[in-house]
């Protein structure tokens, strides 16, 4: 494949370079990047198809990169690379770059390509290149490629993508202020443990006024923060992930909705979901964060075409988790429906959607709704390769949300079934490689058993996309599924908060046994024991339970014996 640069313009939309060979060029652009200029987005053209890889930065020996590349090709570059007798070094803005280079070429000519653009993952940690080495130190390293988290986490782990590495998760490392404002660390355990137990998701679990979402909104706040300076109350290594996900449905919850206000470029590094949003009368100088129940509604359209976007554009990387194919699976757990289903706009031509009119008459119904027809399409996994996604992105009508078919009928969801929607396909639209996922109380509105799939989708997609998370909860029908090691129990005294892990295996553990543990359960005086206490005053055990008759279980005998002993 050639690697090229001709100086030519970025656009909004870039066509191909002329010809019909593999190809790889780079383009211009004005961003300043701190004076250093490295940023260049990029086409490509593999096979004949264009792959979408997103942008590189490339950084030389102290000089502005865009301006010296204008001067190589004035003194008489051709504009190939790699560029002869000349130090420089490279760093895509995600690690995907060379994930898809991998799957739509070859391991072999992914690392000549990052060779010819002399990757400094690649250099560092499997050539130890000596010029390499020394261009790390330099200040533009620091403040213009590694400056963003998608580049941070591509130099540490893209060199294991050319070298067919696992990318192996690392435990995080986390110092937070507790709710008695003492300092706390806390170290979340997603590396490899001592048995096979699954490590990707951790849990905070306490009862309320623990603190639980204030070490979130902290860690929230850390990552926000410019990546190249080191605080206390920080994550005490730079974590290995690249995009944070907040999930939160609480109308109480106070986290960032966006990153408009960080100085970062990769806006994205950070993806909020929950019930609060910008206003549609904000302005630049003062912003304005409304709450409204049609947030997640819009947010989960988004989130599903999202998904689309994605299953089209990284549909080469081996192991990529198809993104619609798994949003099928896991909500067909809570709702019975034959297609997911979007709405779209009137007064479109449907045919724009598609190249193929045999595609279009499949995934595109009439429907009446209030004595009205209107148009819905359906994304399924075997039609998404037929739609033009960007089209679909200006021709969707968010209003009405993400819709559920069944008999060509939409079908009407309870609170549950719309939140357990909003958690799979907002998570599912925004999760890259090593994402960490952090949701709080995830149990809201959930039923046990969609307690339970929500945790069963979330390691099916962690383990796709390398990726991780961290459950802030009450919910122990959560924690019977975590590894006790993975589970961190906030308990509050009169003076300090104590973080401890359960002294017995939670996971496929017993429920009464963790619930008593994490929340004091025996020390809680319940409705149905003070009822039994007032039996007893009139009554031996023996007698109440004969009583009782089919409508005493075993569970509670012995728990009516105990108490007619005075043992409970």
């Amino acid at each position: 494949m050639k690697i090229i640069y001709k100086a030519r313009e970025s656009r909004r939309t870039n066509p191909l370079p002329e010809g019909e060979d593999d190809v790889l060029e780079l383009l211009s652009n004005d961003w300043n990047d701190y004076g250093y200029e490295t940023t260049f987005m990029t086409t490509c053209r593999i096979a004949g198809e264009r792959i979408q890889l997103g942008a590189i930065k490339i950084l030389f020996e102290k000089s502005n990169s865009r301006r010296y590349l204008k001067e190589l090709l004035q003194n008489g570059w051709d504009g190939s690379f790699p560029i002869p007798n000349e130090s420089y070094i490279s760093t895509p803005g995600e690690i995907t770059f060379y994930e898809q280079l991998v799957g739509a070429l070859s391991p072999k000519k992914a690392v000549k390509a990052a060779e010819a653009l002399r990757d400094a993952s690649y250099l560092i940690h499997v050539k130890d290149d000596a010029s390499a080495q020394e261009m790390i130190q330099e200040g533009g390293f620091k403040d213009s490629l590694q400056r963003e988290r998608g580049s941070i986490d591509a130099f540490n782990s893209g060199w294991k993508i050319l070298d067919q590495k696992s990318l192996a998760a690392r435990d995080v490392d986390f110092s937070f202020k507790d709710v008695f404002g003492q300092r706390s660390s806390l170290t979340f355990k997603f590396g490899v443990g001592e048995t096979s137990l699954p490590r990707d998701i951790n849990v905070l679990i306490g009862a309320n006024g623990t603190g639980k979402s204030q070490l979130l909104h902290q860690m929230v706040k850390a990552w926000l923060a410019d990546p190249r300076q080191v605080r206390s109350g920080d994550f005490a290594v730079p974590p290995d992930i690249s995009r944070l996900i907040v999930v939160s449905y609480s109308p109480f919850e106070q986290f960032p909705v966006d990153m408009e206000d960080s100085k970062l470029n990769d806006k994205d590094a950070y993806k909020y979901f929950g019930l609060r949003g910008v206003s549609k009368s904000s302005s630049p100088k003062r912003k304005l964060i409304t709450l409204s129940r049609d947030i997640p509604r819009q947010d989960t359209v988004a989130s599903l075409v999202s998904c689309v976007m994605d299953d089209q554009r990284f549909r080469h990387i081996q192991g990529w988790g198809r993104k619609i194919a798994t949003a099928e699976r896991v909500l067909r757990a809570a709702i019975k429906f034959d297609a997911i289903a979007l709405k779209l706009k009137s007064n479109i031509n449907l045919k724009d959607l598609f190249e193929d009119l045999d595609e279009l008459d499949k995934a595109v119904s009439v429907i009446k709704q209030g004595g009205k027809e209107a148009s819905f399409i359906t994304i399924t996994a075997s039609n998404i390769r037929h739609i033009d996604a960007n089209m679909l992105e200006r021709f969707v009508n968010a209003e009405q949300g993400v819709l559920f078919l069944a008999d060509g009928v939409i079908q009407q969801l309870s609170s549950g079934q719309r939140l357990f929607t909003y958690l799979v396909i907002n998570v599912l639209g925004a999760i890259k490689r090593n994402t960490l996922i952090l949701i709080d109380e995830p149990e809201l509105f959930l039923h046990p058993s969609l307690e339970i799939q929500l945790v069963d989708m979330l390691k099916q997609i962690l383990q796709s996309f390398n990726s991780r998370a961290v459950l802030a909860t009450h919910s122990v029908s959560t924690v019977r599924e975590i590894p006790a090691d993975c589970v961190h129990v906030l308990e509050r005294t009169d003076d300090s908060l104590i973080i401890k892990q359960p002294p017995f295996q939670t996971f496929g553990g017993d429920f009464q046994r963790i619930a008593s543990y994490v929340f004091g359960d025996r020390a809680v005086s319940k409705p149905f024991e003070r009822w039994i206490e007032d039996q007893l005053e009139g009554m031996s055990a023996e007698e109440l339970i004969q009583s009782l008759g089919d409508d005493v279980n075993e569970e509670l005998i012995i728990q009516i014996l105990a108490m007619g002993r005075d043992q409970w």
